[in-house]
């Protein structure tokens, strides 16, 4: 019997419309385990996982192990709600953040705006309403952005794809997918048709996932509507244009020791 693919699933509502059609088409060839974008990552790149996707920047770390598929992402052309600093002062006078442990993306994304001007990041720890009574800031992302945004946390919110995308012009790709060098072509081409058809299921009749994401998820349908209508899933020129802009700004900033290679960013 051929071993089943091991595939990561991101547990959070952002990913949902990826997941929701992918479920479907899966027989028992895909093995799914759910976690964090930060777990996944460590857990693809420990050979836990086959194929998952992951953060970014992680992606960009561990290009030479890994093989990008250029079938689906996570990403924001603009405000996306999910990826938020929730702060006691504005932006540019934040000077202490604690951060998810949930996101590497995020974090670096975080480090790329504001630069060397607040000092080196905290984890967070502790539940974000006490963190803010010690750090200026606290960096939350997926569903625990969206309650928080909600539920007003903090006097100020900003959205860190939105200032992306005001100062690149371009798309902010949160989450790539990807397979580890070892899995062989068949399988993983299978299941980047899987996630291609996935998209398409999702593009054709956008309402039945809304409404099956409402029913295993916290959030009414018309929020999580306008929230799916801010996030995209495929991976086109705009998103490869904006994947290699951040890389570019995540190396310039000392997050990241080497560019990928150019047949990084396109082999399958």
């Amino acid at each position: 019997m051929t071993q089943a693919l091991r595939v990561g699933r991101i547990a959070a509502l952002n990913m949902y419309p990826v997941y929701h059609h992918l479920e479907q088409a899966a027989g028992p060839d895909l093995e799914f385990t759910d976690g964090h974008p930060t777990e996944l990552n460590e857990l693809l790149l420990g050979g836990g996982l086959d194929v998952s996707a992951v953060s970014s920047i992680e992606w960009a770390r561990n290009a030479p192990e890994l093989r990008l598929l250029p079938a689906a992402s996570i990403t924001a052309h603009g405000a996306v709600d999910s990826i938020r600093l929730f702060s006691r002062v504005p932006f540019a006078e934040v000077r202490t953040v604690a951060v998810t442990p949930h996101s590497a993306t995020s974090v670096a994304l975080l480090r790329v705006l504001t630069g060397s001007r607040p000092e080196p990041f905290r984890i967070l720890e502790t539940d974000p309403q006490k963190a803010l009574e010690r750090h200026d800031g606290v960096l939350l992302i997926g569903d625990e952005a969206l309650e928080a945004e909600r539920a007003g946390l903090a006097p100020h919110s900003t959205d860190l794809a939105e200032i992306w995308r005001e100062r690149s012009g371009l798309p902010m790709v949160f989450a790539v997918w990807v397979a580890r060098r070892d899995v062989a072509s068949g399988p993983r081409e299978r299941l980047a048709g899987l996630l291609r058809d996935a998209l398409s299921g999702y593009r054709d009749d956008p309402e039945a996932v809304v409404h099956a994401a409402a029913e295993r998820f916290p959030f009414p349908v018309d929020f999580i509507r306008g929230y799916f209508g801010r996030l995209r899933y495929g991976f086109g020129d705009a998103e490869r244009a904006g994947l290699l802009a951040f890389c570019e700004e995540a190396h310039r900033a000392g997050l990241l020791e080497a560019m990928p290679a150019e047949a990084d960013l396109t082999a399958a």
